[in-house]
């Protein structure tokens, strides 16, 4: 039996043929832009948090991402609109690790998504699966999930209620390096937190990326084994910025293993994007 993400690939293949040729979906190869970023609707058998909407998001090469939104709660005090926040999970996790922070978020004001990169969680299909790739495939697979990160950012914009130049961009492990890179492309990217960052991710070189960034307010929460690599990234942003002192680091009590399971983390953050993005009364 075909998953419900296959079976929902398989329908908008359909009428993608009924319309003329289409560009290849391949998950491991470079496939040209076919569509902008739309939301489908929800597939079939995915789960969401009940403060939440379960979306499935269309990339420009065809990939369909299982996603989670989080629409803001609407205060009757203030008309103005939403700043956002996207989350990206770290390689081989998903989406659902982030349902406390996206649910504290929401509730401080945030319209937040989190999504699952192509080959993850609900995400999967049988020709795309990140687990069951070998290493090199693996690398272009996640090279790939920028795609996935700029469509559910351009779906998250585009959403009514939001502020569409306010967007706070979240990543975790090797989700940071997608975060940098959307940060350095994106004039709409207000501020940055990545927790646990590693210097090199997949062939990206994390701590080029962040100096790059040249000023955009950027957190690093890092858990206590990873604190001396923290601060390096820090030191080298700042003495390739002239001195400039853009890059805040948030110490987590954790040892090791998730970062997201410190009971500090949600409120450090949500603290952190407040001060950072949110209008000064």
């Amino acid at each position: 039996m075909l998953s419900n993400l296959a079976l929902a690939a398989a329908a908008l293949a359909a009428g993608a043929a009924s319309a003329g040729p289409s560009a290849s979906t391949s998950p491991l190869l470079p496939a040209a832009a076919v569509s902008d970023a739309v939301a489908a609707p929800a597939i079939a058998g995915d789960t969401v948090p009940d403060n939440a909407t379960a979306v499935t998001i269309s990339t420009k090469d065809g990939q369909l991402l299982s996603a989670s939104y989080f629409a803001p709660k609407v205060s009757k005090k203030s008309t103005a609109p939403a700043p956002a926040a996207l989350l990206i999970h770290d390689a081989t996790n998903t989406r659902a690790a982030f349902e406390p922070l996206a649910t504290y978020l929401q509730k401080k004001g945030f319209a937040v998504l989190s999504v699952d990169l192509r080959g993850h969680g609900d995400s999967v299909t049988a020709e795309c699966d990140f687990d069951k790739a070998d290493e090199k495939a693996k690398q272009n697979l996640w090279s790939l999930s920028m795609r996935d990160v700029d469509a559910s950012a351009d779906y998250l914009l585009a959403q009514d209620g939001i502020h569409s130049s306010n967007l706070s961009i979240f990543g975790i492990g090797a989700g940071a390096a997608l975060a940098v890179r959307r940060a350095s492309d994106d004039e709409n990217v207000r501020s940055v937190i990545l927790v646990d960052p590693e210097p090199v991710a997949f062939g990206y070189n994390v701590a080029t990326g962040i100096a790059e960034l040249g000023g955009l307010p950027t957190l690093i929460m890092t858990s206590k084994s990873k604190r001396d690599a923290a601060e390096r990234l820090q030191e080298q942003a700042h003495k390739d910025n002239e001195g400039l002192e853009f890059v805040d680091i948030s110490k987590l009590k954790v040892e090791g293993g998730d970062p997201l399971a410190d009971s500090k983390l949600d409120t450090q953050a949500a603290a952190w994007l407040r001060e950072k993005v949110m209008p000064k009364k």
